[in-house]
């Protein structure tokens, strides 16, 4: 019972991304309840998060 499938190389950056994406949002969801003016670093956070996984998804296609 042996099957092909190899794993998927570069998946690092797709998980990465993704990582970096939820933890900004999840920094603004406690800035936004606590009512604390949020920093810009969160953004930037979420936006490189998308970045990351967006560059980790095209590399990943085939």
């Amino acid at each position: 019972m042996s099957t092909n499938h190899s794993p998927k190389k570069r998946v690092g950056l797709t998980v990465f991304g993704s990582v970096l994406f939820f933890l900004g949002m999840l920094n603004i969801m406690f800035y936004t309840k606590a009512g604390i003016e949020l920093p810009k670093f969160y953004l930037f956070l979420i936006v490189a998060g998308i970045i990351i996984f967006a560059i980790g998804s095209w590399r990943d296609r085939k």
